[in-house]
């Protein structure tokens, strides 16, 4: 099975790293995270039989995302403009190319890019990849996790894993309205039993998610600012953001932050002028998600539920006039081929 068939459609297996909140005293007997320090689960393991923050409120849940290197597994309640979608996945092992290295961080904001890896000879195509220490290492595979039961949806869902890729979404039926849950509902993810033991992990209702301005600029020297429209009650989601100003280079480096839910945020110059060091290319992307994170620790890592909103907006970067061809560039510039920018 081809290891991209596993990865749910909108967020992938999110590249961020988490920038964890300090937790009150009172549920550190309770909460369980999915750090280096923390428990692990398994067969009965304390991790999966304590529900996630079961015993609080919803809108004290923490903002905890699985750390990248940890990361096996993703559910996800997308609230989308037409449609909600709720759908997910667990591998029995880490994706090392979703793995990235940080080159700087400031703020709320991390500058990464993918961690390189080299095998000789060449891993077997299709069963092995080429892990992080330079060894060749069996594919990550997809787990059967039993029934996975959603509560907390206008419609309560039960999902079974697809026979062939044994990823997980919502039913044809019931149908599912848009919106499918209600801004701050305490939504809550239940596997039955596989592969791995029976776990639970919570989500807050997250509003939609709505961008104030046009365009993203994004200059050198500069932070470069966003505003969007603030919820009456942020609870605990966070504005996950990436600006990619290099897609089509041959280092797809990118600034990643989580922003507290304030309706306003800059991404700190220090972080541009090290994205621009990197490279530039045509048709910088940014997006910004609306997000609830938390996350447990299962037998072979860390699985971690997401609910969210997410809008992309238009980037203008300094210097860079994105290109199809050669008539949309100024007279006497060429598009460049492959990177897609006049020059």
């Amino acid at each position: 099975m081809d290891i991209e068939e596993a990865v749910p459609r909108s967020r992938r297996f999110s590249r961020a790293l988490p920038f964890w909140l300090p937790l009150p005293l009172g549920w550190l007997a309770t909460a369980v995270g999915c750090g280096d320090d923390g428990p692990t689960g398994g067969a009965g393991g304390a991790a999966a039989s304590m529900g996630g923050f079961g015993g609080i409120d919803a809108s004290l849940l923490p903002y905890e995302p699985c750390a990248a290197d940890a990361l096996v597994g993703q559910f996800e309640v997308e609230l989308a403009e037409g449609f909600t979608r709720v759908g997910g996945q667990v591998s029995d092992g880490v994706v090392t190319s979703q793995v990235p290295e940080q080159l700087d961080s400031a703020g709320d904001c991390r500058l990464l890019r993918p961690l390189a890896s080299t095998c000789a000879p060449a891993c077997a195509f299709a069963t092995e990849t080429c892990s992080l220490a330079g060894a060749c290492v069996p594919l990550p595979r997809t787990r059967d996790v039993g029934t996975v039961t959603v509560r907390g949806l206008v419609v309560p869902l039960e999902m079974r894993p697809n026979e062939i890729t044994r990823n997980y979404a919502n039913p044809a039926l019931p149908r599912l309205p848009n919106p499918g849950f209600l801004p701050g509902s305490d939504l809550r993810i239940n596997s039955q039993g596989g592969d791995y033991a029976p776990f639970e992990l919570r989500g807050w209702g997250v509003s939609p998610l709505i961008l104030s301005g046009e365009v993203i600029d994004v200059r050198r020297g500069q932070p470069a600012r966003l505003a969007w429209e603030a919820p009456e009650a942020p609870g605990p989601a966070r504005v996950n953001v990436e600006l990619n100003i290099n897609f089509h280079g041959t280092n797809g480096a990118w600034i990643e932050c989580d922003f507290l839910d304030t309706g306003a945020a800059e991404i700190p110059a220090q972080l541009i002028d090290g994205l621009f060091a990197q490279g530039l290319s045509g048709n910088p992307t940014l997006s910004a998600v609306r997000r609830s994170a938390t996350s447990l620790a299962i037998e072979p890592g860390c699985v971690e539920m997401l609910v969210y909103s997410e809008v992309s907006t238009p980037v203008q970067v300094e210097g860079v006039v994105s290109c199809r061809d050669s008539s949309d560039c100024p007279p006497l510039e060429e598009c460049v081929s492959v990177k897609l920018f006049c020059q």
